[in-house]
């Protein structure tokens, strides 16, 4: 979500979960999921020892640099399973085809690729939602509105860091807090509570900033904090299909193929919240066909 640039590190141990394309998870050991080979790309913060952690800039200790506009460096048919989330948003549009390309290559045949990533399909929904509900004289649905525009517009359009969303998670009183909150996750509430010690602005001041210098803006927006895309069910499903993938389906944020993934902490916390409620979470598989369709073969 928006300003949040790194997730909370996470050390809790393996959990079983059933319904894997890897086998039956009744008893899932750690020596068993030790055989597998899990690759956790654009990780930030949130990492677990069970994969191999990979960021552009590593913001925790044992996380390796990884920059995903050029060839991955994995050999063909590397991993199980390969999970990213909240990355793809951030590259632009016309180079994602070549990165799910490079999860392909790196996963073997009926390996998982899981990516999560902002849902404009119900971002959009709730931005009309609150739209017509304000129209309809629902004073309190003109600070939802106003939140929805956030995560539709703000991120695609910033200009400096945290960008007006920012500003407005700043102001106190927040309106409609618990719904903000509900939309931001743990995550974005950790944020708030501090931001609650700190100094505030009035909600007349949001959009009171001075014009960023061009040369500001253009290197602000090379800096990886903004959104160049943005993605629901059917544009990413077509995108993973094109790109050699089989089986696309949307996930709950506990479920998962990848065996004991619940277990990892990755999409939802030890009391089983979601960490980024804002999010699509989608699962696809390779296989032996798809990879002859994309080699040639």
């Amino acid at each position: 979500m928006a300003i949040f640039h790194q997730r909370n590190r996470l050390h809790r141990s393996l959990a079983p979960e059933t319904g894997s394309l890897f086998g039956s998870t009744r008893e899932t050991s750690p020596h068993r999921l030790a055989l597998l080979r899990l690759a956790n790309i654009g990780c930030g913060a949130t990492v677990h020892p069970a994969w191999d952690n990979y960021d552009l800039v590593p913001a925790v200790p044992g996380v390796r640099q990884i920059d995903l506009l050029r060839p991955l460096p994995f050999p063909v048919a590397h991993y199980d399973a390969i999970y990213c989330s909240h990355v793809l948003e951030h590259i632009p549009r016309q180079r994602v085809a070549g990165v799910l390309g490079e999860f392909r290559r790196a996963l073997r045949d009926g390996g998982i690729l899981r990516v999560v990533v902002p849902d404009l399909e119900v971002i959009a929904e709730l931005y009309l939602r609150e739209l017509r509900a304000a129209l309809g004289g629902d004073r309190s649905a003109e600070q939802r509105h106003e939140w929805m525009c956030m995560e539709l517009l703000d991120q695609l359009t910033r200009v400096f860091p945290g960008g007006f969303m920012g500003r407005l998670l700043a102001c106190r009183p927040l309106g409609s807090r618990q719904f903000v909150e509900s939309r931001i996750g743990q995550e974005g509430r950790t944020w708030l509570e501090a931001a609650d010690q700190s100094p505030s602005i009035g909600p007349e001041s949001v959009y009171l900033v001075s014009d960023t210098p061009e040369k500001d803006e253009a290197r602000f927006r090379r800096s990886g904090e903004i959104h160049r895309w943005m993605y629901d069910q059917l544009s990413l499903g077509r995108l993973l299909s094109e790109a050699g993938f089989d089986q696309t389906r949307v996930c709950k944020p506990d479920e998962s193929a990848i065996r004991g993934f619940s277990g990892f902490l990755l999409d939802t916390d030890e009391t089983g919240a979601v960490r980024k409620p804002d999010s699509l979470f989608m699962e696809a598989t390779t296989s032996s066909d798809s990879a002859a369709v994309l080699t040639g073969g």
